[in-house]
């Protein structure tokens, strides 16, 4: 991940403009998912551990398709927002790598003094992707109430010295819409890297870490 310029990024991922911008980040969903069916197709029993890490991969593949949405009706805020917690989603899956024992810590009944902070979950991304915490930053400032997003609303008129409120959220320039949408392809393509070292660090056969145990009954069935 880089938040450096978006025109040699754009360039690196095929982006030329808005559509294919668009189109580039449909086609990264697609690269995202491939790896999970083939796993999940060879590992078909449930327990809260694999239901827990499948998850992660449904979270991501939401926050996708609804940063894609967004990007398509022109609102930045959504698509910024959404781009937020998807980078947190992958900065979970670093966190899980590193410390595979803390699974425990999400599970569906883990006590509130259990949770991670999102804070400590950033901090370790940074040591996976360099630049991760000044990425999560730009999108927080979009996320928030905050002195960057303060004149979002207001553009320059036609005449002289004339500004105009717009209240439909829309990009202000297509190098922030492209910069989105590397941001979408960049994201989904951590998302499938870490969910598929976590998944190999649980579930390979042999797993490289027993997941943590949920409840002594922990077997729900097969995947449907």
């Amino acid at each position: 991940m880089d938040a450096s310029s978006p025109t040699p990024l754009a360039a690196k991922h095929g982006i030329s403009d808005r559509a294919t911008g668009l189109a580039k980040a449909a086609e990264a969903r697609v690269r995202m998912t491939s790896f999970a069916g083939e796993s999940i197709r060879r590992s078909p029993d449930l327990t809260v551990p694999k239901m827990t890490v499948m998850s992660l991969l449904t979270r991501a593949q939401s926050f996708h398709d609804g940063t894609v949405h967004a990007l398509t009706t022109d609102n930045p805020f959504a698509a910024f927002t959404l781009l937020r917690a998807y980078a947190e989603n992958a900065a979970m899956l670093v966190w899980l790598i590193e410390k595979p024992n803390d699974l425990v810590r999400i599970y569906p009944d883990a006590r509130r003094e259990m949770r991670l902070s999102v804070g400590k979950l950033i901090n370790k991304a940074g040591t996976r992707f360099s630049g991760f915490a000044a990425i999560y930053d730009q999108l927080s400032g979009f996320a928030h109430p905050a002195a960057h997003t303060a004149l979002s609303a207001w553009r320059a008129g036609d005449g002289e010295g004339e500004i105009q409120w717009q209240s439909a959220p829309a990009f202000k320039n297509d190098d922030d819409f492209i910069m989105a949408c590397v941001w979408v392809i960049e994201l989904a393509e951590a998302n499938a890297q870490l969910w598929r070292e976590t998944w190999e660090i649980y579930f390979a056969d042999p797993p490289l870490v027993i997941p943590p145990p949920w409840r002594p009954a922990d077997s729900v069935g097969p995947v449907k």
